[in-house]
């Protein structure tokens, strides 16, 4: 095939009127080679490259480039399993009538420092990879013609870099336990609008557990790209997804306002609503509703934005967490963003496999990751119910890198960046401010403080936390003036140690914070490492004994869901560390199994004509709404029946039509989430 139509291959063309706000996709094939001697900007790979012909000017001809589909991780590519820097290429057109228009680029995330290049010109550069960053690439366009993106991407790390390599004389300290998959990992998009355009907007809903009202607080910024001062009037619309109705607020969500040339003005409105308008949001009932905001100038929509949000308290009262005043007591596990085909792009079909396989063994609420997670996990979690923390990657970050302003202002940025991509979502309950690092020192103690600071300069509207090394729970480090467990709402701690020692830790935790409630962020045992998988499930049976003895314990987090490819020291010669629920593939283990079976927040007792349905006071606990219970013949259904709701430690009465024989019992939530299943 000659060179010029391997090349088209590589071009988006778009055609869509600019008149309007647009989002287009840049997904799909992209140019792609390896820099191993970080050459690349030398040979002229920023440089715009000829479509009809080889440009052997350019160092590599452009069709000596590969083709690969972005997203994209270069490391799942036998061929390119490779630490250093990178670069994509892509052609695109605008047509003429986008001039007056303002343009910019968004990419989801890119692993872990790139620049960009727009036409030959660095338009930005960025770190940090996985929060996504937007980029007005507006003065570099050229119209009517085509534009050439080049992305140089480098995935290596140093002590300085989020996450990075630690101080200490191990051969693990220099590597991060996970794998650094290079490129540009999630979605890439070119976004159209006027210029003056909405640049974010912020959804806060409080509500009243009194009298079922919510207040609904929308702040927006809107930004002015052009030369002009310019009136403008801001025109939100709420719509409840769940009723499919319109909040008819009349004129009260309408704000006119004067915003001067090259400024950004942010805009509060408020707005309340009736008792009959909320459905509140949780993880049976997870009811959303969808923002619309007009932008008018002069009788005429030049901009336009979309989120949505949902309607949840959850709050610490004593050593209980409540969600929407109902006390809770969770299992969840931790997902490492890991896959042999995706890597760590997380598309939407793998959210969709790994959620599903999550709250059907019972794991509803975790610190998910070290690392954000891309937003088809978080508009899963947000449709279908699961309890967020959500983590930008401090892992054991030492004292002296902690004191760094370096290392600060790149954890702040990022930190920023995944608190605007997620702070619209219901199941973003908590943020983290880092994994096992040494809190109990002056240093940790200081990093607390001040990115708990950041965390509420951005949202007030989420608990604090962070996730501590099990060092941080020894009684000498506990009685230390600088301890940063004070600064918490709930305590998350990992723990490694036998049944025994997870109870001491509990213990001494508890004696030193007997008015807040513990979460066990980390605990598991490796697949490899064990006899068989009935250890693996006895020690699950024996985490739950524990936790069922202190009430005060709200819940744990298996580590981990999934088995993951890294280079730490201990991993084996296949590159996975086996920890997983699942393995790789997403094949369940026997451990998964009993995640259903012991961990059902349920239990049942057959009677001659009903069926009794208790709600576990102990743990698992929460109130129980909105599901049917099904008897089955196999797969086949054959009678159905409305489950009121539970509260923990209470029973409902199911009275059948006809006395039941060997039916298979399923009990569901509206969204097919199984609770109890008794072929279990």
């Amino acid at each position: 095939m000659k060179c010029h139509k391997l090349i088209l291959l590589f071009i988006a063309f778009i055609t869509t009127v600019a008149a309007k706000s647009q989002e287009i996709s840049l997904n799909g094939q992209w140019s792609f080679a390896l820099d191993p001697l970080a050459r690349g900007e030398v040979m002229g790979w920023n440089q715009p490259w000829k479509i009809n012909e080889k440009d052997s000017s350019n160092g590599y001809a452009a069709d000596r480039f590969d083709k690969v589909i972005v997203p994209h991780c270069w490391s799942t590519d036998i061929r390119y399993n490779f630490v250093g820097k990178a670069w994509y290429r892509k052609a695109f057109k605008l047509p003429a009538d986008a001039k007056d228009q303002l343009i910019r680029i968004r990419f989801e995330a890119v692993f872990y420092k790139c620049r960009i290049f727009i036409n030959g010109e660095l338009a930005a550069y960025h770190a940090g990879g996985y929060t996504p960053f937007t980029v007005n690439i507006t003065k570099f366009i050229k119209y009517s013609e085509l534009n050439f993106i080049a992305v140089e991407v480098d995935n290596s790390w140093t002590e300085l870099t989020v996450p990075g390599a630690r101080m200490g004389d191990h051969p693990s300290a220099q590597f991060f336990p996970w794998y650094e998959y290079g490129g540009i990992t999630r979605d890439v998009s070119l976004l159209i609008t006027d210029k003056i355009y909405i640049k974010n907007q912020k959804i806060e809903s409080i509500p009243d557990l009194k009298t079922g009202k919510a207040q609904v607080k929308i702040i927006t910024w809107v930004e002015n790209r052009s030369l002009s001062d310019a009136a403008i009037t801001i025109k939100p619309t709420i719509s409840n997804r769940t009723s499919g109705s319109k909040i008819e607020s009349g004129n009260a969500l309408v704000k006119s306002i004067n915003i001067k040339a090259f400024t950004t003005e942010k805009i509060i409105q408020q707005y309340e609503l009736l008792s009959a308008e909320v459905l509140l949001w949780d993880f049976d009932n997870p009811n959303l509703y969808d923002v619309t905001t007009a932008i008018e100038s002069g009788n005429k929509r030049i901009n336009q934005y979309e989120t949505y949000f949902g309607i949840r308290e959850f709050k610490v009262a004593g050593t209980q967490l409540l969600l929407n005043g109902n006390p809770v007591r969770l299992a969840g596990s931790n997902r490492h963003s890991d896959h042999p085909v995706y890597g760590s792009t997380e598309p939407a079909e793998l959210a969709k496999i790994d959620m599903e396989l999550q709250r059907n063994g019972h794991m509803i609420f975790a610190r998910m990751n070290h690392t954000p997670v891309s937003k088809h996990f978080y508009r899963w979690a947000d449709e279908h119910g699961y309890l967020l923390v959500a983590e930008t990657p401090n892992w054991q970050i030492s004292p002296v890198l902690m004191a760094t302003q370096n290392v600060k202002d790149d954890f702040e940025s990022q930190l920023k960046e995944m608190v605007e991509a997620c702070w619209n979502s219901p199941s973003v309950v908590a943020y983290s401010t880092g994994n096992e690092y040494a809190s109990w020192t002056p240093e940790g103690d200081e990093w607390t403080r001040e990115q708990f600071e950041q965390y509420r300069l951005l949202d007030t509207t989420r608990l604090l936390t962070f996730v501590a090394i099990g060092t941080a729970v020894n009684p000498v480090n506990l009685k230390l003036p600088h301890d940063a467990f004070r600064y918490c709402d709930f305590l998350n701690f990992n723990n490694y140690s036998a049944i025994e020692g997870l109870e001491r830790n509990i213990n001494y935790l508890h004696e030193k914070y007997p008015n807040k409630p513990i979460f066990i962020s980390e605990t598991g045992m490796r697949s490899d490492e064990v006899k068989n998988e009935q250890v693996r499930i006895d020690h699950l049976k024996g985490l739950i004994d524990v936790i069922n003895r202190h009430p005060y314990v709200v819940g744990f987090s298996y580590w981990s869901y999934n088995d993951y490819l890294s280079r730490f020291a201990g991993t084996n010669k296949d590159g996975y560390r086996p920890w997983g629920i699942v393995d790789a593939n997403r094949k369940p283990r026997a451990l998964y199994k009993a995640f259903q079976k012991e961990l059902s927040p349920v239990t049942i007792t057959v009677q001659k004509n009903k069926i009794l349905i208790t709600a576990k006071a102990g743990f698992p606990s929460y109130t129980i709404s909105n599901h049917v219970l099904k008897l089955m013949e196999g797969e086949k259904l054959n009678s159905s029946y409305t489950v009121p709701e539970i509260k923990p430690g209470s029973t409902v009465e199911i009275i059948l039509k006809k006395a039941i024989s060997n039916s298979r019992i399923v009990i569901e939530n509206k969204g097919g989430i199984v609770i109890f299943d008794s072929s279990l």
